[in-house]
């Protein structure tokens, strides 16, 4: 016996798949580890981001640097952003970014389907937006992006972002994102555990 009639199968495959898709980690499992989120203090002044683009195999297909400048007045902030890849084309994008009543961040670009929601729990911050997405080729395709930014310190963070479409995996963003002019981030461990592992070093000599 047909458990499902032919006409159904991709469709129930799709469905399957959407919800896969929709499953995931909410930003209150990080509530309570920090560094805290500071939106404004983080994407203001200049910045820099480094960053590859992967297919759904998880094989890269782009590279990219990001230059951006951030500015903010009386709560509300524009960030812009110039992007250069690795194949010499340059897009640029502004995003005009505040915070709702609900205390979400909202997110509006030229670009952006509607609004960019953004909630923020101890070191994350996660983004979920539609995005008509410009391809290499020259064509438009419209995805949604999950997009996630985790504070390694109050001036770096990564960004991992999944692109989907009808809740299928195409592909993923990853970037690692620094203000300029940040102090540099301390090496681990302090002065005592480095002589100890010289003294151990020397002892195997």
């Amino acid at each position: 016996m047909t458990l499902y009639p032919g006409r159904w199968r991709g469709v129930i495959l799709l469905l399957l798949l959407a919800c896969l898709g929709g499953c995931g980690v909410s930003p209150d499992a990080y509530r309570g580890q920090g560094p805290d989120w500071d939106l404004a203090r983080f994407f203001n002044g200049k910045l820099v981001a480094h960053g590859l683009v992967t297919d759904r195999s998880g094989e890269v297909t782009s590279r990219f640097r990001v230059e951006m400048v951030g500015r903010w007045q009386d709560g509300k902030g524009e960030l812009f952003e110039q992007f250069h890849f690795d194949d010499g084309r340059q897009q640029t994008r502004t995003w005009h970014l505040a915070k709702g009543a609900d205390g979400h961040w909202r997110g509006t670009a030229s670009d952006v389907v509607g609004e960019a929601i953004g909630k923020t729990e101890g070191f994350a911050l996660n983004w979920r937006y539609q995005l008509d997405l410009a391809l290499p080729d020259g064509d438009v395709v419209r995805v949604s992006f999950d997009d996630w930014m985790y504070l390694l310190d109050e001036d770096r963070l990564i960004n991992r972002a999944q692109i989907s479409k009808f809740g299928i995996h195409l592909g993923e963003v990853i970037l690692y994102i620094e203000r300029l002019g940040a102090t540099p981030p301390a090496p681990p461990g302090n002065g005592s555990n480095k002589e100890t592992i010289d003294s151990h070093l020397l002892s195997m000599v």
